[in-house]
C-alpha cells in the first residue's frame, strides 16, 4: 500500500466530522430559534385579564379604576334602596296603631268605679334599631259615664331584641291625664243634669310588650302598661273634699300600619 493510499480514508474521516460538527451548530442554532418563537407566542396569548381571576390587588390599573368606580356606584344604589325600604319600627319609619283592650283601675278607684274597656291612638317614630319616640291618645269610661279619663301620653320606646319577626319592648313616658268625676252629691238639675269634676294633672307610665310584624308595612302586638297620676285635690259641689288622681294598668291588643 502506498501513501497516497493510506492517507485517502484519513482525509474522508475528517471531512466527515467536520460535516456532522456543521449540522450540530444547525441543529441547535433552529432549537434556540424555535424556543424563541414558542415564547413569544405565549407572551401574545396572555391577556391582562388573567391575571384578574383570583387576586383583585394585582389587577390593572385600567380595569381596577373602572370595576372600582362601579362597584362604588352599586353600593351607593344599594345602600338608597335599602334607605327607601321601610319596615315596622326601623330608624326613620312612622307607625301609626290603634289600641283596644282592657282598662284596670288601681287604689281607691275600683271602690267607686268598675274596669272598662279603653282605646288609645298611638304613633311611634323609629329613631334608631334601639330606640323610638312613642306618643298616644288614649280615652276610657267606666260606670256608665260617671268616671273617665282622657290621656295625652309621650315617652321612649326601647326595642329589647330582634327575634325573627317577634320584637319585644320596654316603655316608659310622662304626660297628662285629664280625669272627670260626675258629682253626685246633690241632685242632679232637670236641665243640665249631674255637675262634674275634672282637673288636668301630670302623670308617668311604664311598661311592656312585643310586636309581631306581618308585612313590610303592618304589624301587630300587645302591651301592658302601669299608669301613675299625680294626684291633687279638689272639692265636690256639697264641699267635702277629695283626691283627684290615682293609678290604672291597660292591657291592650294593638294593630298598626307602617309608613
Amino acid at each position: 500500500m502506498n501513501q497516497g493510499e493510506s492517507a485517502a480514508p484519513t482525509q474522508r474521516a475528517g471531512s466527515l466530522f467536520l460535516r456532522c460538527m456543521a449540522n450540530l451548530k444547525w441543529t441547535q442554532k433552529n432549537i434556540k430559534i424555535s424556543v424563541g418563537v414558542i415564547v413569544l407566542m405565549g407572551c401574545a396569548t396572555v391577556s391582562p385579564k388573567s391575571y384578574a381571576s383570583t387576586d383583585p390587588s394585582i389587577r390593572p390599573v385600567a380595569w381596577t379604576s373602572d370595576e372600582s368606580s362601579s362597584s362604588t356606584t352599586h353600593s351607593i344604589k344599594n345602600r338608597d334602596t335599602r334607605s327607601s325600604e321601610v319596615s315596622p319600627f326601623t330608624p326613620g319609619s312612622n307607625n301609626l296603631a290603634l289600641d283596644l283592650g282592657q282598662v284596670f283601675l288601681i287604689g281607691g278607684l275600683p271602690q267607686n268605679y268598675t274596669n272598662s274597656l279603653g282605646t288609645q291612638l298611638h304613633y311611634t317614630y323609629g329613631v334608631s334599631d334601639l330606640f323610638c319616640f312613642d306618643s298616644s291618645l288614649g280615652y276610657s269610661e267606666h260606670s256608665s259615664g260617671q268616671y273617665s279619663m282622657l290621656s295625652v301620653l309621650t315617652g321612649l320606646r326601647m326595642n329589647l331584641t330582634w327575634y325573627d319577626k317577634v320584637i319585644p319592648y320596654g316603655l316608659a313616658g310622662l304626660g297628662f291625664y285629664r280625669p272627670y268625676y260626675q258629682d253626685n252629691t246633690v241632685p242632679a238639675s232637670p236641665t243640665s243634669g249631674s255637675p262634674s269634676v275634672a282637673a288636668t294633672v301630670f302623670g308617668m307610665h311604664l311598661g311592656f310588650g312585643a310586636d309581631l310584624v306581618l308585612t313590610r308595612n303592618l304589624f301587630f302586638g300587645a302591651s301592658l302598661i302601669f299608669h301613675n297620676m299625680f294626684g291633687t285635690d279638689m272639692s265636690w259641689a256639697n264641699g267635702k273634699m277629695f283626691s283627684v288622681g290615682g293609678a290604672y294598668a291597660s292591657f291592650f291588643l294593638h294593630i298598626g300600619a307602617t309608613f
